[in-house]
């Protein structure tokens, strides 16, 4: 994070720095902003695919484009064999110093001189001194993409259509996996909490919602084993590909060991699990100080809590949503 402060101080800072602050964050119209942006994205991908880059609109097409870019540059730092670590690739640093200095122009290519939003970009993929990566990198990529909209890069179509998500989110996705793959990264924080995957929650969400009238009960509770093709089903939805990922990395543990709360969501309703997931999101990631410290403020993102400004109507509305979804687990008596 020290590089991206050095590179773009002038525009972006972190402000939750103490208690204090914290609990200011959790009551700001910051955090309520972010929770609704995350619900409408939610919602716009109900029962829809993955999509193709081909079958993308312009601008989630070069956005696609500029993160198959940041993907490709891991190879221009590959980490030699035998190399000393303790945990992740110093490589890594070394390549996300040229990210922070290649953001500006991949966002260019779409239209943006924005440095705030060049600094939300590069802090979408991992912290370059700790060698690690976790939940509050992808919701600074939410926090990117919520930046796009409010520069107009993309347009309320490109989001209720489901691009955003099943398009652009999916491609981050992948480039994520590339980067921890490539470089080893130490997964921040998430390692055994919550028992989904090392790194991410949000492709479980979306996934789940692109999944939302299908059946579910794909878990062998016999054996612990799935009883479906996840890397042949992976274009249909982010769940699949989240799945594949996690059996790459688990070998021949069966999942209700490796990933016991991962199984039990191939056992119940996907509207269900969504309505979970989004609500981990919110308490987990959004209300711990661990993860939101690192989270960064600016024009895009405003430290507000100082300030009389309220939630936008949208952000009311979708608060409002959140607060029916939560009524209606505890009366399905769901955790």
């Amino acid at each position: 994070m020290a590089a991206l402060e050095e590179a773009f101080g002038e525009v972006i800072q972190r402000q939750i720095t103490d208690d204090a602050s914290f609990t200011k964050w959790k009551a700001s119209a910051a955090r309520r902003e972010v929770v609704a942006f995350v619900t409408r994205l939610n919602n716009s991908c109900v029962n829809k695919p993955n999509l193709s880059i081909d079958a993308a609109p312009l601008q989630i097409r070069k956005l696609m484009d500029a993160l198959r870019a940041i993907a490709k540059g891991c190879d221009q730092y590959l980490p030699t064999p035998g190399e000393a670590r303790r945990y992740g690739s110093p490589m890594f640093r070394d390549w996300h110093a040229w990210l922070v200095t290649t953001a500006p122009g991949l966002l260019a290519s779409l239209g943006s001189d924005s440095a705030e939003l060049a600094a939300r970009l590069a802090a979408s993929f991992g912290d370059r001194t700790r060698i690690d990566y976790g939940t509050g990198h992808e919701a600074a990529f939410v926090v990117f993409l919520l930046g796009c909209f409010k520069l107009q890069l993309i347009n309320d179509d490109a989001i209720d259509s489901g691009a955003v998500v099943c398009g652009c989110f999916a491609e981050y996705v992948r480039t994520c996996r590339v980067v921890q793959r490539c470089f080893g990264l130490e997964p921040a924080g998430s390692k055994g909490v919550w028992a989904l995957d090392d790194y991410q929650l949000l492709p479980f969400l979306f996934g789940c919602s692109q999944l939302a009238d299908e059946e579910h009960g794909f878990g062998d509770e016999d054996t612990g084993l799935l009883t479906v093709n996840a890397v042949a089903l992976s274009q249909r939805s982010m769940f699949y590909e989240c799945l594949a990922f996690v059996d790459e990395q688990t070998g021949q543990t069966p999942l209700d060991v490796a990933a016991p709360i991962l199984f039990n969501l191939t056992m119940q309703p996907w509207r269900v699990n969504a309505r979970r997931l989004l609500r981990l999101f919110d308490e987990e990631v959004l209300g711990q100080k661990p993860v939101v410290q690192h989270m960064l403020f600016g024009e895009l993102l405003r430290a507000d809590w100082d300030s009389n400004t309220g939630p936008s109507e949208e952000s009311e509305r979708l608060m409002r949503m959140k607060a029916v979804m939560d009524a209606a687990n505890r009366k399905l008596g769901i955790g």
